[in-house]
């Protein structure tokens, strides 16, 4: 009787979470945006798009008109899975992020992006951008450094001869989908300062994956007799999308270079002359040059329709590959078994997918679990994709997964690769709670057609007795009435909170803060430097920008003085965090900033700042 009331009460409680939440469908792709809305003149920014779900394609961004493209589209993911108590739940994200800049001040207005997923083309919100002058405090620094002894003069000029950068392909007729590799290299005879590339191509046609280049490496060419310094400044990984005439646009670059600056004459001498003659030889100036790299026709071969493979689905490139499952492990009834499917090389990983791989009726099978580990170097991408399928024999006896085949095309042979997984025989036995079970063919699983004689007492119910109107029937309606009271009560606070977005601001800013701090900790220990310094900026400026409900991108020393003042925040704790802000800033360009014991200071002093700063700001 007790487990019978148990069992009443568990259906009337779940019969009522019923009624508030529904089965939720699918997720629908979204292409989402975030950029700022305002920024200063000059001033370096991103824009990001993301899409919520796997199989997109031929993503268009907006033409950005009137900016400069100084980086992008760059490419990342990131995914998740759950499986609990045979229920799964995955998240993917496929995000482009442009790095921009916009020359002037203005307004400009952004069409929609748009991309495609299952044959359904997706939009984002179209923006608009406000420019602002460049800061004043920016200006009057520029007047200090145009008043440098070294400040840059008309009166020198660089030779084209001297200084260039050239593009090279590692093809120029590769196959559809075959990796490319598009390298920028810069030449120079003489001495340069800095460069910054503030133009990159669009590369329309192609999908495209920006690869690692060592900033340090450098070598020597003997150029038609001259003796030049090269260095890659720029790799990137190029899959042709479709066949045909393609055009690589040049990559436009600004140069800062050291050349002699030509002998002056004087009007009138003094005896301070003598410090800025000649005599000693022609001093140096420090002259900018806009290079242009030459356009590139790369000319996309479609893939053969011979011998083509029933199983090929567009993969290009050299892999291998695996299917296997835990020999050791006895399979049983109800035990969960848990099959990989592998394939790894050299290509577009993102175009792995999943085999056809047909289990046995009787077992039952889950979505496979997938994940990507995809390595980007200067020779190109690379990695694997895995296929994780977990099933569950519901019935003992011999049980064959077919054979299955796999291909892909090989451009180094220019044929069809078709693999052929061979077939699996497993022998599932009858564990301690298949007593009843039978295969799928009829025989039963204990040698018997008979089931076993039940010996346990039975449960007798009184007659003459009803649930409808008992008073359990009404205990149970009032647990839904206060279920539901509950659930209403949840619903209003969460839509108070969701409504507060500068309370949500301000509760997450802690939050991404130590997450930040936590990343900075992992690198510090990897002894990766740029990183942590990143992580640990973004902490201290992150957390400002969500206490204060302003924009990153309006962040600076004097606002951020003046907004803390406004708060009446004690002047020592403020002097405090923007002395640890300015420190953040100088070691990421200071020499010894890659010292571990400098960066475990700078971590130690940021850790603290937050911490005092968190319970100070309301």
């Amino acid at each position: 009787m007790k487990t019978k009331l148990s069992s009443l009460f568990l259906a009337a409680v779940l019969a009522a979470g019923s009624l508030f939440c529904d089965a939720k469908a699918q997720e629908e792709p979204i292409l989402s945006l975030r950029a700022p809305a305002r920024v200063a003149a000059g001033q370096a920014f991103e824009v990001s798009y993301a899409i919520n779900t796997r199989g997109s394609k031929n993503f268009q961004a907006p033409a950005f008109k009137g900016l400069d493209i100084l980086f992008g589209p760059a490419q990342s993911q990131s995914s998740s899975f759950q499986f609990v108590n045979g229920k799964q739940s995955q998240s993917f994200t496929l995000s482009y992020t442009y790095q921009l800049r916009a020359p002037k001040a203005g307004s400009y207005d952004f069409g929609k992006a748009s991309i495609e997923v299952g044959g359904n083309t997706y939009y984002s919100e179209p923006f608009t951008l406000t420019v602002t002058d460049a800061p004043q405090q920016a200006q009057q620094t520029q007047g200090a450094d145009r008043s440098d002894s070294r400040r840059e003069r008309t009166t020198a000029s660089v030779n084209g001869d001297d200084l260039y950068i050239k593009a090279s392909v590692s093809n120029r007729q590769p196959y559809v989908g075959e990796q490319v590799l598009l390298t920028y290299r810069i030449y120079t005879s003489i001495p340069v300062e800095q460069y910054s590339i503030y133009k990159t191509p669009s590369n329309k046609g192609f999908w495209t994956e920006e690869l690692q280049v060592d900033p340090q490496s450098q070598r020597q060419e003997n150029i038609n007799g001259k003796q030049f310094v090269s260095a890659d400044i720029r790799k990137v990984a190029l899959f042709a999308q479709q066949a045909g005439s393609h055009t690589l646009e040049p990559l436009e670059v600004e140069a800062v270079a050291q050349v002699q600056a030509p002998r002056r004459a004087r009007q009138s001498r003094s005896i301070f002359d003598m410090f800025e003659d000649d005599f000693f030889g022609s001093p140096t100036e420090l002259v900018k040059k806009d290079l242009r790299s030459q356009s590139l026709r790369i000319q996309a071969r479609p893939l053969p329709d011979e011998n083509r493979p029933a199983s090929f689905d567009g993969l290009v490139g050299e892999y291998s590959l695996s299917f296997d499952y835990d020999k050791s492990q006895k399979p049983k009834v109800n035990d969960a078994l848990t099959f990989t499917f592998t394939v790894a090389g050299k290509g577009n990983i993102e175009m792995i997918h999943a085999p056809l791989v047909q289990f046995p009726p009787d077992f039952e099978v889950y979505e496979p679990r997938v994940s990507h580990r995809k390595t980007v170097d200067e020779d190109g991408v690379s990695g694997s994709a895995s296929f994780e399928y977990i099933v569950v024999p519901r019935h003992a006896g011999a049980y064959k997964i077919p054979a299955f085949s796999y291909s892909f095309f090989n451009p180094s042979t220019g044929k069809y690769m078709e693999k052929r997984v061979n077939e699996i025989v497993l022998e599932i036995e009858a564990g301690k709670d298949a007593a009843y079970t039978h295969a799928s063919n009829g025989a039963p699983t204990h040698g018997q057609d008979i089931a076993y004689i039940q010996t346990g007492v039975p449960s007798w119910k009184a007659t003459g007795k009803n649930f409808l109107f008992s008073s359990l029937f009404w205990l149970c309606l009032l647990g839904e009435a206060l279920l539901f009271a509950a659930v209403l009560v949840a619903l209003s606070r969460s839509r108070k909170l969701q409504a507060d977005v500068v309370g949500m601001k301000n509760r997450k800013a802690a939050k991404e803060a130590k997450k930040c701090l936590r990343k900075a900790a992992r690198f510090m220990d990897e002894n990766k430097s740029d990183e942590f310094h990143v992580e640990i900026s973004q902490a201290l400026w992150g957390f400002l920008s969500g206490k204060l409900n302003i924009a990153t991108a309006d962040l600076s020393m004097d606002n951020v003085r003046t907004e803390l003042e406004k708060r009446q925040i004690e002047p020592a704790l403020t002097d405090g965090f923007i002395l640890t802000l300015s420190h953040c800033e100088e070691a990421r360009f200071a020499p010894g900033a890659h010292d571990a014991a400098q960066m475990k200071k700078l971590y130690d002093e940021a850790l603290d700042a937050v911490y005092k700063m968190v319970g100070a700001i309301k």
